[in-house]
């Protein structure tokens, strides 16, 4: 009964050279797959280890208006560390005005080097509502972000992972393994094409 988004913009998972593709495939993901289970009329949250922009912003201050995200990276001197470790959540529920929240926060986030994956489930996980399905929206899946996925399914969760990346990265069979040994759901995304796909299946 709807979904709760677990989407991890923890810098270190993304790498230079597929940047800023993937981070703003994984943002598009988000959106679109909220968009799908609220259409379906199901409860739906978000909940990721980025930084929202508004929060930088306020710690940095901000005198110009800028087009694109990218834009905004790139002219303006970003922190490149932070020290926040409370995720960003937007908590599942149903509402009129809940996919436009989701949708608000999405825009605002940005990678950063706080919480881990792992530690944004741990960090997480004792609020995630259990009648909604885990969506983890991952660029890569060390070991550790593997159990912390399957400690959610061996605790009651229904859990399934997307996976952001070509099928031949050199890591995708081990991310594919890690995910399978734990008995996780997964999926696989590499553009906006494979994601309609995706959210056709759900709808």
């Amino acid at each position: 009964a709807g979904a709760t988004i677990l989407l991890d913009l923890h810098r270190d998972r993304y790498s230079a050279r597929a940047e800023p593709h993937r981070s703003e495939l994984a943002v598009t993901a988000a959106a679109s797959l909220a968009n799908a289970v609220y259409l379906m009329g199901q409860q739906i949250g978000i909940v990721t280890n980025g930084r929202d922009a508004a929060d930088r912003i306020r710690e940095e201050g901000h005198r110009q208006d800028f087009a694109t995200r990218n834009t905004a990276r790139e002219t303006f001197g970003m922190t490149e560390n932070s020290d926040r470790l409370r995720p960003v959540t937007v908590p599942t529920r149903r509402g009129a005005d809940q996919l436009m929240r989701i949708l608000e926060t999405l825009a605002r986030v940005e990678l950063t080097d706080g919480l881990t994956f792992p530690e944004l489930v741990t960090e997480a996980g004792a609020r995630l509502p259990r009648d909604a399905t885990v969506v983890a929206l991952l660029p890569d899946v060390p070991l550790e972000a593997a159990i912390a996925l399957g400690n959610l399914r061996r605790r009651g969760f229904a859990v399934t992972a997307v996976l952001m990346m070509y099928e031949e990265e050199d890591h995708y069979p081990d991310c594919m393994a890690r995910l399978m040994a734990e008995r996780v759901d997964v999926r696989r995304i590499e553009d906006e094409a494979a994601l309609s796909n995706l959210c056709a299946e759900q709808v």
